[in-house]
């Protein structure tokens, strides 16, 4: 009898600590899940099945999403497409694929993941309003092989290790047309190979942007032909292998400048 009580003492001291245990077992928080595709999109005027992939045909469509894209790849396929989404384009790719796409988004935002919008091959039209990322998390519009035209609003955020993340603007290959709104907090733009025409409406007006020719014969100036007032910041401009033509003028004189030139006569 006296060994069964000391038994029952023990395990009635024992027993808070299991309690315990127990209790902040069930109240650990379970790890965040990412985030399922909530797209509502067509192909072709027939709504797109849910998945992370909403897929074109090897001929032309006409590709809407109503709302934001997030967690999803948007894919033209072949074909001169049509592609529009109407709202955020959230962790999310929208891609037109080889032929003469036009490609037509709302702000690039990425959140825990890139954001990117790309041509492809073909002469492609690609028009964005904000392309701002981070140094972890990018924003960037390519235009890739082709003669392509892309207009953005502001290019902002600082690209990170090895000039990943950030806000950027790509030609990539062909001769491009390039026209943005301010490009500044570290925001840029390449042109690319080939002769590029870039027209920023500003540069480096709060702290710092870069614009870069890239080989080729490149033009690089304000919208509708003018001077580019670059600065006060940090601005650079980089005409890159080639004859280049830099219309661009210093917000700031003597010794107050930091905006600078290069490879450009």
């Amino acid at each position: 009898m006296l060994r069964t009580r000391r038994t029952l003492r023990t395990a009635m001291r024992a027993l808070p600590t299991s309690v315990l245990v127990l209790a902040s077992v069930a109240v650990a928080p379970a790890p965040a899940a990412e985030p399922l595709p909530a797209h509502w999109c067509t192909v072709n005027g027939e709504e797109a099945p849910p998945g992370s992939k909403v897929e074109g045909t090897p001929g032309p469509d006409t590709i809407l999403c109503e709302g934001d894209v997030q967690n999803v790849i948007v894919w033209g396929g072949g074909g001169n497409d049509k592609m529009r989404v109407k709202g955020l384009v959230v962790d999310a790719s929208v891609l037109g694929g080889e032929g003469a796409d036009t490609i037509q988004v709302n702000n690039l935002f990425p959140r825990n993941a890139d954001s990117m919008v790309r041509g492809g091959g073909g002469d492609d039209t690609i028009i964005t309003a904000l392309v701002v990322g981070t140094a972890e998390h990018g924003a960037t519009v390519h235009g890739d092989h082709g003669d392509d035209e892309i207009t953005t609003g502001a290019v902002q955020g600082y690209p990170g290790t090895y000039k990943r993340g950030g806000g950027q603007v790509f030609g990539n290959d062909g001769n491009d047309v390039i026209r943005t709104s301010s490009v500044d907090i570290g925001g840029r733009v390449v042109g690319g190979s080939e002769n590029d025409l870039i027209e920023p409406k500003s540069l480096g007006t709060e702290s710092s942007g870069t614009v870069q020719g890239g080989p080729g014969d490149d033009v690089v100036q304000a919208q509708d032909g003018g001077v580019l007032t670059i600065g006060p910041g940090w601005a650079m401009v980089d005409g890159g292998p080639g004859t280049d033509d830099c219309r661009v003028k210093h917000a700031s004189e003597g010794e107050r400048i930091r905006s600078s030139v290069a490879a450009c006569p």
